[in-house]
């Protein structure tokens, strides 16, 4: 067996507030891998968990976050667009470097 290329998976997350009442954790995965000696990493924004609103937890699933969001466009507050932000924020060129190091570190 000859291994070509080696890869890196890892999921990590962030708990964040958006607006001045929604608490949720977002979750993010990276695939972290070498090309022509450059390492490279692929972000995706992969789910969301943990949301709170005003404090008060709202049901795990998605059909009970889905009739939340619904809910919350019905008041003009567009869940998507507002941790689709926050998500956008949360990926800083320190968090890109983190990664790389992690890569460095884990697959030699």
């Amino acid at each position: 067996m000859k291994i070509k290329n080696k890869t890196l998976n890892v999921t990590f997350e962030h708990d964040v507030t958006v607006g001045n009442a929604i608490e949720a954790t977002l979750e993010h995965q990276a695939w972290i891998g070498m090309h022509k000696d450059e390492i490279n990493v692929d972000l995706d924004f992969a789910d969301i968990t943990n949301i709170k609103f005003m404090g008060v937890p709202i049901e795990e699933g998605y059909d009970a976050y889905k009739k939340f969001k619904s809910t919350m466009l019905d008041l003009g507050i567009d869940l998507n667009k507002l941790f689709a932000e926050k998500a956008t924020e949360l990926i800083t060129d320190e968090n890109i470097e983190t990664l790389k190091q992690l890569y460095r570190n884990t697959v030699k």
